[in-house]
């Protein structure tokens, strides 16, 4: 459980900072709120997986089928870092890449387009 809540607030903590700093910076220079979001919630996809991953990976090898050779969270770090390197923590990093960017983008911009239409659509029947 905890490698499970450990990747997951990490990986939201991340995204939701990144997502909100690089829309005001984006603001700037993009007149397009939806492809401001689209290019926020992109980077904060792949913020969010890059600071992520090694926790995703030690995560993933504790629940698979060779989960008894781990003695925890820490025993598995290491064994990850003395069999494969820093790059052992970056196994998978290009599908998953892939998958999160496109998934943080569109979430986010579909959220933010809907959140201003239906505040839009509130205020005008005000």
């Amino acid at each position: 459980m905890v490698p499970t809540l450990m990747k997951q607030s990490s990986n939201q903590g991340v995204r939701f900072v990144v997502f909100e700093d690089t829309k005001k910076v984006l603001s700037n220079y993009i007149p397009y709120k939806v492809v401001v979001d689209l290019m926020s919630g992109a980077f904060a996809g792949f913020c969010s997986s890059m600071a992520n991953n090694p926790v995703d990976v030690v995560k993933t090898k504790m629940q698979g089928n060779n989960a008894h050779q781990y003695n925890g969270f820490m025993d598995c770090f290491s064994q990850i870092y003395k069999q494969q390197g820093i790059m052992g923590f970056y196994m998978g990093i290009g599908p998953r890449l892939v998958r999160v960017i496109l998934d943080v983008s569109l979430t986010f911009a579909i959220f933010h387009s809907l959140k201003r239409n239906i505040i839009a659509f509130i205020e005008s029947r005000m």
